[in-house]
């Protein structure tokens, strides 16, 4: 259902993309709705949730709720676990154990939302591409950061994109099909990055996308996508889940590059030794 929603998640109207969005991000919830409260809970006419089923090709409401049901009984254990996180909100636990606790949990859903097949198809990607260009910006920027700093210590192909004054040709004159971008963006979605990413996939590039979930902007000009959970009791996302997925993507391509990456670590701690770049404990 939810790759469904992404691919049709483009040509929707806006005001089928809230109810889209809406349905992504409660699930669980919407399982006990009728079309009515379905809604008024989206903050949209029940005219749109018809033309929406509809648009996702189901013939009536009844039709689309008995799909999306089927589609979660392979997950029932997820929902479990939500009821149960729901069941402590109602309990009035103490925030940072709700926040805690929404963060574990964002954790757990990241190999349920990212199958085995699809994270080593982004990991060997990653392994032959001639260039690896990272983009995260604004709250982004810290993971961006983090998966450019650990993959340059053994890889002297990854470039991390610095959208500068006029600047952003240059540090793509020589990117081509040989090359990848990993673009990182959670809500809310900046605008350049997804431009930016549109753009390079012009010239050919392979996209990754790194998101929240797979109704991101981003979707529409990546190859392959990895999300992870932000969604806490605060005003702002938090990005914990985030950097466990991005963990494993450096462990994972150190591991399929291990012949390159001893020699180089090596090489790498000779030097912090020379300059003593730590200090001694």
């Amino acid at each position: 259902m939810i790759e469904q929603l992404s691919e049709t998640y483009p040509d929707l109207t806006k005001s089928q993309k809230k109810l889209a969005t809406y349905v992504t991000e409660n699930i669980d919830r919407v399982l006990l709705f009728n079309s009515h409260d379905l809604a008024r809970q989206a903050g949209v006419s029940e005219a749109t949730v018809s033309r929406f089923v509809r648009r996702l090709g189901f013939a009536s409401y009844l039709e689309f709720k008995r799909n999306l049901i089927r589609s979660t009984l392979d997950s029932y254990s997820t929902t479990r676990r939500l009821a149960r996180y729901s069941d402590r909100v109602d309990k009035k636990e103490s925030i940072y154990q709700e926040v805690f606790a929404s963060d574990i949990e964002n954790i757990r859903q990241i190999p349920t939302e990212n199958p085995d097949q699809i994270f080593e198809k982004v990991v060997k990607r990653l392994c032959v591409a001639r260039r690896i260009y990272v983009l995260g910006l604004r709250s982004s920027f810290a993971l961006a950061y983090h998966l450019s700093f650990n993959l340059h210590f053994f890889l002297k192909n990854v470039i991390r994109v610095e959208p500068g004054v006029g600047d952003l040709p240059e540090q793509f004159v020589e990117a081509g099909p040989d090359d990848v971008l990993v673009a990182i963006s959670f809500k809310r979605y900046t605008r350049e990055t997804i431009t930016i990413s549109e753009k390079i996939k012009r010239l050919g590039l392979g996209i990754i996308g790194i998101v929240d979930n797979r109704l991101s902007p981003l979707a529409a000009s990546a190859d392959f996508l990895l999300t992870a959970g932000t969604r806490i009791p605060s005003y702002f996302e938090s990005y914990t889940a985030a950097m466990s997925l991005i963990n494993g993507l450096i462990a994972a391509v150190v591991l399929h590059k291990e012949p390159e990456a001893i020699p180089a670590l090596e090489k790498l701690e000779k030097v912090f030794e020379q300059f003593q770049t730590f200090y001694p404990v």
